[in-house]
C-alpha cells in the first residue's frame, strides 16, 4: 500500500459526506495504492452510515475505526496504528482535497526526498465573510487558511509556510522514530484545543527529518457561517490558549493559584489595551479583544493544570495507601 489517508470526525456526518466525496474523486496514476481510514471519534450523529455508504461505492479500500476515547490526537493515533501505507497522510472532515492531492503528495515527496510533507489549505467559504472579518491578520491562523504560493523546506515547526493538520502526509518511519500525536494537544470534543500537528513536526525536525511544504499539495477548507461570529472567534482564541497551559509543564517562579504572576500581569495589560481600542473606537478593537480572551484563556488554563495534578497526586496517594 503506497498511502493511507486517515479522516478523523466527530459528529459531522454531513460534512464528512462531502470529504469522501472529494478523496472519491482523486486522479491518481494507476499503479498509485492507497486506501482511506475514516476514525469515528464518539459520533453519536449518522457518521457511521455515511462511511458504510461511500465504503460501498468505492474503488478503493475503505475502513470505519470508532474510538470512544475522546480527542483528536488519540483517533489520529487509532487511524495510524490501523493504517497499511507506506505514506500516511491526515485530512479533515471539513475539508474537500483537490482532485490532484494524493497524485501530488507522491510526486512531491519522491521529487524532495522529504519525510514530512504540507501545503496550501484554501478557504471554501459557505457565506461570503462580513465586512468586519475581511482582511484581519488574524484570519488565517484563526481559520486554518494556508495560502503560501511558493515551496520551502520547514526549518522550524511554526511560522508560515508551515504543516498543519488539514493537509500532511508522514513516512511511516517518523512514527517509529518520534512516536504519535501527543494526547495532551488537540481537539477534544467541542474544545477547541490545537498544536497536536505543530508539536509532532517539532520532534520530527529534531531528529533530523526533512519536512517540506509544496504548494501544489492543495486542500479547500469549507468554513461555515456559524464561525464567522465573534463568539467563535473569542472562544477559539480562549480555548487554544487554555489548551496551550494544560499541555504544558509546571511553570516555575511565582504563582496564584497555579498561573504565573506574568499571565496575570500581562492579562490585565490585554485588557487595558482592549478598553483603550474600545473607547476610541479603534479599528483594531477585534485584535484587541481576542487578544484578550487569549492571555486569559493561559490563566484558566494555567489553573485548570494545577488542579488536574493536584487531583491526580490525591488519587496516587489514594491508590498507595490502598495497598496497605
Amino acid at each position: 500500500m503506497d498511502i493511507s489517508v486517515v479522516v478523523c470526525t466527530y459528529n459531522q456526518a454531513s460534512s464528512l459526506r462531502l470529504t469522501l466525496e472529494a478523496l472519491a474523486a482523486q486522479v491518481t496514476p494507476p499503479d498509485l495504492a492507497w486506501e482511506v481510514v475514516v476514525v469515528d471519534n464518539n459520533s453519536s450523529d449518522a457518521t457511521a452510515r455515511v462511511v458504510d455508504a461511500f465504503a460501498a461505492t468505492a474503488r478503493i479500500r475503505v475502513r470505519y475505526l470508532f474510538v470512544g476515547r475522546q480527542g483528536l490526537s488519540h483517533a489520529r493515533n487509532t487511524g495510524l496504528a490501523h493504517a497499511n501505507g507506506a505514506v500516511v497522510a491526515f485530512t479533515d472532515d471539513d475539508v474537500g482535497p483537490a482532485p490532484e492531492w494524493l497524485a501530488s503528495i507522491s510526486i512531491a515527496m519522491r521529487e524532495s526526498g522529504a519525510d514530512i510533507m504540507g501545503g496550501r489549505i484554501l478557504p471554501a467559504w459557505d457565506a461570503p465573510p462580513p465586512p468586519w472579518l475581511r482582511g484581519r491578520a488574524f484570519v488565517p491562523g484563526h481559520f486554518a487558511i494556508m495560502e503560501h504560493a511558493a515551496p520551502a523546506v520547514l526549518r522550524a515547526a511554526t511560522g508560515i509556510p508551515a504543516i498543519w493538520g488539514a493537509n500532511m502526509a508522514f513516512r511511516r518511519d517518523v512514527f517509529d522514530r518520534v512516536g504519535g500525536f501527543d494526547p495532551r494537544f488537540g481537539l477534544v470534543g467541542t474544545r477547541l484545543y490545537r498544536g497536536e500537528e505543530v508539536d509532532l513536526v517539532a520532534r520530527a525536525l529534531a531528529v533530523g527529518c526533512r519536512a517540506v511544504y509544496d504548494p501544489r499539495l492543495v486542500v479547500w477548507h469549507r468554513i461555515g457561517a456559524d464561525r464567522m461570529c465573534i463568539r467563535y472567534l473569542s472562544r477559539l482564541s480562549f480555548q487554544r490558549a487554555e489548551g496551550t497551559a494544560l499541555a504544558g509543564t509546571a511553570p516555575a517562579g511565582r504563582q496564584l493559584l497555579g498561573a504565573p504572576l506574568y499571565t496575570y500581569r500581562a492579562a490585565a495589560r490585554e485588557v487595558a489595551s482592549w478598553l483603550r481600542a474600545m473607547a476610541h473606537r479603534r479599528p483594531d478593537t477585534l485584535d484587541r479583544w481576542l487578544e484578550c480572551c487569549e492571555a486569559i484563556g493561559l490563566v484558566c488554563g494555567h489553573v485548570k493544570a494545577r488542579r488536574a495534578r493536584a487531583r491526580s497526586r490525591s488519587g496516587k496517594r489514594g491508590t498507595d495507601g490502598a495497598g496497605g
